[in-house]
């Protein structure tokens, strides 16, 4: 089997058992991704195709016009959610199923990481959007040396397996490297940046208890306190965000953040 069909097959895995939605936006991270992409959203107007759509939560939350979705995933979309009226098919990122010049606006979030051929994604997005149309992408940011593969870690519980064994591809980008890529597409950059910056206040102290409670689960590898210890840090961490923006303290601590944990481009064709 080949990377591109070992790909497709791991998130067709994904896509059937992992309850992705469900789990990653009652994290501090997820909710903050989730404000900050709906945010974007709410600006535009007109079609919508969301690049990686998942079960359709983003396009839930558009309702600027009609709203169509693409997912390697047939599983993950037979899941897709259906309180508003949405479009969706299999469709790979990097070869969209489209005609050219179809959609007013494309949003694409976290899904550059996942794909082999990155330029391509944004080829793909020039070539779908109307003329003075906008698109919107995320990805993770890094600090160092590039990612290139993580842990299965959860995904191990949910009986999901990889050829590349008990790691597989998930990378990142700088909003540097990103406008590469959209002006080497021919898009004019409008925003870039990161985003996610609370993760880095609000988790100093309750990773400490992470580390400290994988330290004593190693003996062991119990898989039920390595649950609850991580359900742990994400309310301890959600606790302190929500205190701190409470408060207005967080206006300070955001002054000591000088980059976020995602980055983000918002271009226009």
């Amino acid at each position: 089997m080949n990377e591109k069909a070992a790909l497709k097959n791991f998130y067709e895995q994904c896509g059937e058992k992992y309850p992705e939605e469900e789990l990653v936006y009652k994290t501090l991270r997820g909710r903050l991704r989730k404000k900050f992409v709906i945010a974007y959203l709410q600006r535009m107007h007109g079609s919508l195709l969301e690049i990686g759509c998942n079960r359709g939560m983003y396009l839930q939350n558009y309702h600027g016009g009609e709203r169509f979705g693409i997912d390697l995933s047939f599983n993950v979309l037979r899941h897709a959610h259906t309180e508003n009226p949405m479009s969706l098919a299999v469709s790979d990122a990097e070869r969209l199923c489209f005609r050219g010049e179809s959609f007013d606006n494309i949003l694409c979030s976290e899904v550059l990481e996942h794909c082999l051929h990155p330029q391509d994604i944004f080829k793909e997005i020039a070539a779908a959007l109307k003329p003075q149309g906008h698109a919107l992408l995320t990805t993770p940011n890094y600090t160092g040396a590039r990612p290139q593969y993580i842990a299965m870690d959860i995904l191990n519980d949910y009986a999901i397996d990889c050829e590349c064994g008990d790691h597989y591809f998930h990378t990142a980008y700088k909003p540097e490297e990103l406008v590469v890529f959209a002006k080497n597409a021919g898009l004019t950059v409008l925003e870039t940046g990161t985003f996610e910056k609370d993760v880095k206040y609000a988790t100093k102290i309750p990773v400490l208890f992470l580390l400290l409670g994988r330290l004593l689960n190693r003996p062991f590898r119990s898989r039920k306190f390595d649950a609850a210890n991580e359900a742990f840090f994400q309310h301890f961490s959600n606790a302190i965000y929500n205190v701190c923006h409470f408060t207005g303290l967080d206006k300070l601590l955001l002054k000591l953040v000088p980059l976020g944990v995602r980055s983000f481009i918002y271009m226009q064709k």
